[in-house]
């Protein structure tokens, strides 16, 4: 098995901005793992929401988001 990076991200999806961190195997690139049609959802961990206007909305420990509604993706 190998091993397992957190990789924080920002994505985009209809009416939000959601700031948080993937689990990714070693090796395999954020871009790689949300093109692959093997899982419908990504969990994101430590996630922050904000709205298009970026103000705060809220914290979440866990949020599992839709992949078919992300608009955009990017590493930071």
């Amino acid at each position: 098995m190998k091993p397992i990076r957190k990789q924080k991200i920002v994505l985009s999806m209809p009416g939000y901005r959601i700031e948080g961190c993937i689990s990714l195997p070693e090796g395999v690139r954020c871009s790689d793992f949300f093109n692959s049609e093997k899982n419908s959802f990504v969990a994101l961990t430590e996630a922050k929401i904000y709205d298009w206007q970026g103000n705060f909305l809220e914290d979440k420990d866990f949020i599992a988001i839709n992949k078919e509604k992300v608009s955009w993706v990017s590493e930071f």
